[in-house]
């Protein structure tokens, strides 16, 4: 994605606060996308894309699923390159659910997912859709609403002989039991 239309995308993601994950480039580039995984025999996938952009998440997760199991059908260099981007863009179909309904963790491990394992087409796009999810489970926790799960983040400095302490007795029980 250029410059101009990274920054599109950043503004139409930031200006949008409705509960919902804006996705303009993949929209614009949805059939794109659909049409180059059809030419690879990718029919099924792109049966469960199109039911999960109608807001099935079964089917999201259905479609990110057969993509996972595309990129690992044989060795790295193998993989067809469309099949990355179609794990991205499951992986943003899913997130947008989960981001819809609340559950910004989710969406965010979704979106995380699709950027290691997904190609560099959505990549821009992920990047702004996790900054969004970020910032929504940030004021809910500022708020001291609980999320799905709870994430507890470390400021202090660890004890490191405390822990070393702690593993030796946890590896003492279990070399008794």
């Amino acid at each position: 994605m250029s410059t101009s239309a990274a920054d599109a995308v950043a503004g139409e993601i930031a200006g949008s606060d409705d509960g919902v994950l804006e996705t303009p480039f993949l929209d614009s580039e949805r059939w794109n996308i659909l049409h180059s995984i059809a030419e690879e025999g990718g029919y099924a996938y792109a049966t469960m894309t199109s039911l999960a952009a109608a807001g099935d998440i079964r089917a999201a997760e259905a479609a990110k699923e057969m993509a996972w199991e595309q990129l690992h059908s044989g060795p790295w260099h193998s993989v067809v390159p469309i099949w990355r981007d179609a794990y991205s863009m499951a992986c943003m179909h899913l997130a947008k659910l989960h981001y819809a309904n609340g559950e910004f963790n989710q969406a965010i491990k979704a979106l995380d997912m699709g950027i290691i394992m997904g190609g560099m087409m959505l990549r821009d796009e992920l990047n702004l859709a996790i900054r969004k999810a970020s910032e929504k489970e940030k004021a809910r926790s500022d708020l001291g609403e609980k999320g799905e799960s709870e994430i507890k983040f470390v400021s202090q400095e660890i004890n490191v002989a405390e822990v070393r302490c702690s593993s030796r007795y946890l590896l003492s029980l279990c070399l008794v039991s």
